[in-house]
C-alpha cells in the first residue's frame, strides 16, 4: 500500500503562498469547529496536506483492490460530513482522476460547521477544478451538529444518496464535545448514514488513534465497537491498532500522521 506522498507543487503553492497556511502541530484533543481564521490557517498548513494524503492512499488502495467497483459508472457522488477545509476532497478526487478513469463527473456535497475551513476549501476547490479531467460540483453545507435532532434534521435535508460516504477526523470532535451524550459518536453516524448511501456505495471512517479524555477510550476501538452495532461489513481496514503515513510539502519533509481506517458496506 502506497503510504508516502509528495504535495502536488501547485496545492503546495496554494496553501503556503497563496492562502497563508502556517505549520503547527498540536497533539491535543481538537475540536476544530470552534477555531478562528489563525486557528483554520494553522491546521490548513499542518493537517491539510495529512487529509490529503490519507484520503489518496486509502481511496487508492481500495480503487485497486476492487477495480470493478463503480465500473458501471461515469459520474459519482461524495458527501463528506466535517469536511474542514478539503483535504480529504481532494485527496479522493485525484484517486479517483488516476484510477477510475471511467468516471468523468463528480458530485461533491461538503458539510462542516467552521465558516473559516468552508471558505478556504472553496479557494481549494476552485483551483482544483481548472487542473483536472474530471467535471466537478460542489455545494458547501454549512451546519453545526449540537445532538441528534440536528443530526436529524442534516438527514432530511439531503437530496438523494451517495456512491460514498466519509468522515475524516471529525467524528473524534463529537466524541470530545459529547454531542451523543456518552452514547458511541460512530454508531449514530453510521446508522444515520447507512440508508443514505447507494447499493453499491461505500463509507469511509477515518480518525486519529489517540486516547480520548473525554470518552476514556481508545478511538479505533470506539469505531470498531460502533461498527458492530451497526447493519453494516467492513471491507477493507488499517491492519493493527493504527497505520502510519507521510507527506512531504515546503514546511516539513516526511511529516508523519497516524490514523485508523474502515471502510464499510451496508449489508
Amino acid at each position: 500500500m502506497v503510504t508516502s506522498v509528495q504535495l502536488p507543487q501547485w496545492l503546495d503553492n496554494l496553501l503556503f503562498e497563496q492562502l497563508g497556511a502556517k505549520y503547527c502541530r498540536s497533539n491535543a484533543d481538537m475540536t476544530v469547529i470552534d477555531w478562528d481564521k489563525n486557528d483554520v490557517l494553522n491546521y490548513l498548513g499542518t493537517y491539510f496536506p495529512r487529509s490529503y494524503t490519507e484520503s489518496y492512499c486509502i481511496f487508492y488502495e481500495f480503487f485497486n483492490n476492487y477495480p470493478n467497483h463503480f465500473v458501471d459508472k461515469e459520474e459519482i457522488s461524495i458527501f463528506d460530513f466535517g469536511c474542514g477545509t478539503g483535504g480529504e476532497i481532494i485527496g479522493l478526487l485525484n484517486a479517483i482522476s488516476e484510477c477510475l478513469l471511467q468516471i468523468n463527473t463528480v458530485h461533491v456535497v461538503a458539510m462542516d460547521g467552521n465558516h473559516h475551513s468552508l471558505r478556504l476549501f472553496e479557494n481549494v476547490i476552485a483551483e482544483y477544478t481548472t487542473r483536472t479531467r474530471l467535471c466537478i460540483s460542489h455545494r458547501i453545507m454549512p451546519l453545526t451538529i449540537d445532538d441528534f435532532y440536528d443530526l436529524h434534521v442534516m438527514n432530511s435535508v439531503l437530496a438523494g444518496n451517495f456512491d460514498i460516504f466519509m468522515s475524516f477526523k471529525a467524528i473524534c470532535e463529537f466524541v470530545t464535545k459529547e454531542r451523543f451524550e456518552q452514547q458511541n459518536a460512530y454508531t449514530h453516524i453510521a446508522n444515520t448514514f447507512l440508508p443514505r448511501i447507494n447499493n453499491d456505495g461505500i463509507m469511509v471512517l477515518v480518525d486519529v488513534s489517540t486516547y480520548n479524555n473525554v470518552s476514556q477510550e481508545w478511538l479505533p476501538m470506539m469505531m470498531d465497537e460502533g461498527i458492530r452495532h451497526s447493519p453494516c461489513r467492513v471491507a477493507l481496514r488499517n491492519e493493527g491498532y493504527n497505520q502510519t503515513f507521510t507527506v512531504t510539502h515546503q514546511k516539513r519533509t516526511n511529516d508523519i500522521s497516524k490514523i485508523a481506517w474502515r471502510i464499510i458496506q451496508k449489508l
